[in-house]
């Protein structure tokens, strides 16, 4: 029972109500048992509801007005022990006592066990079967809550355990909002406290399959995954690791040297699919590590698909050694063999994989020593429809807009160039060395004099994470294979090119670029 000394002068004013109300409801029963026709009573029943409702509506605002006014945790607490108390007067409660915390107002050890405040936390969320465990560690309630704003005000007063435990359990459930991923990144990024190898691997695994790579949140795992990567003996853990900086193109050299020691010398210890993985990430990243040639001698020293058991993965393997330029023929025969390419499309194939095999293809006629088999020239692979991403389709339009300006008329520029190599070029042009343009169409542009050039757009998608624009290794494999048929590559960022700039600066900016293009040697 609570004392009255201690109840606030609002709940008084909500006890009278409540009083008030039986008292009335008292003298229509009274009035009711009176009346003789049916149109009284129901008037009475009318009167009633009415009466109730203000009652409702009143109470409502007053403990609404309680929670806002007070100065003190009591005073917030001394709610709960209020019957007309709902689900919005606990989560605004909740939330007041979250940010005094965590601006230091009060300790949370004042109410973290005290049992009105449970009660409260238990009016957000499911059950908690532990009672005694406070509302920051009943992540139910944290998940819960139907704002995310308001979740995303309570991550600040937690723990770095368990703001990784909410990031992986929204990571598992898939559950992507931003704005309690932004107060996710920001309060575990910018802890002191470092994370042991799990958690790390639990933070890149949810922020891969989320697709939000944060990077004051990736540098913080980068640094303390090198902190404590030479106590670490566990493979599984380094291989989501791996994979999840595959995942995200998460480029950080010293992260990627770090995991190649660790791998030399576990590797004995680590089983085929972590080797893998390793493999593929660092040909999305575009990065060669010191000891790449030990990690990958295992690679290297297989010529069969069936020693890996799968077709796809094979594909991988071998995409990956063109990427990282370690592959040599006997590879490349065995992916662009008749018999394999046949199995290979029995398969539920996909864009992705004729493109692997395109570029495959594509590798193997730039190497003069390649002899063995290439696709066959009418084989359906080649009619693949290449589509651009909305943002990518935005930056093409500014870029066709500013070479309108730059050529006089169309037979001086042409677009969505297709290579068969498993891309298109973006736009192409003809120049002299003094950066006259010549039509495409014309006997010049096959004079040693003419320079033949490919405008690449590089989204933001073709770029890595965690450096300065650092293309990425389809990026860095597609402008390889660009040059190899003769062209000069204008690489074209999109932070360059931007929809923002005036079309006169953009202009410029081609300009400029196609000058130090050709001043290359």
């Amino acid at each position: 029972m609570m004392r009255w000394s201690r109840m606030p002068r609002h709940f008084m004013s909500v006890v009278r109500m409540q009083s008030s109300s039986i008292t009335t409801t008292k003298l229509l029963r009274l009035d009711e048992s009176k009346a003789s026709n049916n149109i009284v009573a129901a008037a009475f029943e009318s009167l009633k509801e009415i009466d109730n409702d203000k009652s409702r509506k009143s109470s409502f605002y007053i403990i609404n007005n309680t929670i806002d006014n007070a100065t003190t945790v009591e005073e917030i607490l001394a709610i709960s022990e209020i019957g007309l108390v709902s689900k919005q007067h606990a989560l605004k409660a909740v939330s007041t006592l979250a940010e005094w915390a965590s601006s230091g107002r009060v300790k949370l050890s004042e109410f973290e066990t005290d049992i009105r405040f449970l009660k409260l936390c238990r009016m957000l969320g499911k059950e908690n079967t532990k009672e005694k465990e406070h509302l920051f560690s009943d992540l139910s309630t944290v998940l819960g809550i139907t704002g995310d704003d308001e979740a995303a005000k309570l991550i600040s007063s937690i723990s770095l355990p368990q703001m990784v435990k909410v990031l992986s359990t929204i990571g598992a459930k898939k559950k992507r909002s931003t704005t309690l991923l932004r107060s996710l990144a920001f309060n575990i990024g910018r802890c002191s406290e470092k994370m042991d190898i799990k958690q790390c691997a639990d933070v890149l695994f949810a922020l891969a399959i989320l697709n939000f790579p944060d990077e004051v949140l990736l540098e913080k795992v980068s640094a303390d995954v090198r902190s404590i990567l030479s106590s670490t003996d566990r493979p599984s853990v380094i291989g989501s690791i791996v994979t999840s900086i595959g995942i995200l193109r998460y480029r950080d050299p010293d992260l990627l040297e770090s995991l190649s020691t660790w791998l030399e010398k576990h590797i004995d210890g680590c089983k085929q699919h972590i080797l893998i993985s390793y493999l593929l990430t660092l040909a999305y990243v575009n990065y060669k590590p010191n000891n790449m040639d030990n990690i990958i001698k295992v690679f290297q020293s297989t010529k069969q698909f069936h020693d890996f058991g799968n077709l796809n993965t094979w594909l991988d393997i071998i995409w990956s050694l063109v990427v990282l330029e370690k592959a040599d023929n006997e590879h490349l025969a065995t992916v662009l063999s008749p018999d394999f390419i046949s199995s290979l499309m029995k398969l539920k194939g996909n864009k992705v994989v004729s493109i692997k095999l395109l570029n495959i293809n594509g590798y193997a006629k730039t190497k003069i020593d390649y002899k063995g088999p290439l696709l066959d020239s009418n084989s359906e692979i080649f009619k693949l429809e290449l589509m651009r991403s909305k943002d990518k389709q935005v930056l093409m339009t500014t870029l066709i807009d500013s070479l309108s300006i730059m050529f006089p008329s169309e037979n001086f520029v042409k677009t969505n160039v297709n290579t068969d190599l498993g891309f298109i070029i973006d736009a192409e042009c003809a120049l002299d060395s003094k950066l006259n343009p010549i039509p495409l169409d014309s006997s010049k542009i096959k004079s040693p004099e003419t320079h033949l050039i490919a405008f690449m757009l590089t989204g933001f998608h073709d770029t890595c994470r965690g450096c300065h624009n650092e293309p990425n290794g389809i990026t860095a494999l597609n402008t390889r294979l660009v040059r190899s048929l003769g062209y000069k590559v204008l690489a074209v960022p999109y932070t360059e090119l931007s929809t923002r700039d005036t079309l006169v600066n953009r202009v410029q900016y081609l300009k400029e670029s196609l000058k130090n293009l050709l001043s290359e040697p």
